[in-house]
């Protein structure tokens, strides 16, 4: 979905595997579900949806692991967890 939402922003967005991996990790942890895994990729993704099209040079855009997890840090991703 984040794909093709950057696609059309002419936008080539790729993500690292070890971030698909923290998100099913952390979804794990948390014992979540699919909104879970959803409600991860929204508090990863949040900043960069805003920033990357106003810039106007970038074409690319890749979700390293490092910023996927300073993303998670900066959300409060506890809240989520299923009691």
């Amino acid at each position: 979905q984040y794909i093709k939402l950057f696609e059309m922003d002419k936008i080539k967005l790729s993500f690292d595997k070890p971030v698909l991996s923290l998100i099913v990790d952390e979804a794990i942890k948390f014992n979540l579900g699919a909104r879970g895994l959803r409600s991860i990729c929204e508090a990863i993704m949040l900043d960069v949806m805003f920033e990357t099209p106003s810039n106007a040079k970038q074409k690319e855009m890749s979700i390293t692991l490092s910023l996927a997890k300073k993303q998670l840090k900066k959300t409060k991703i506890q809240q989520l967890k299923v009691a």
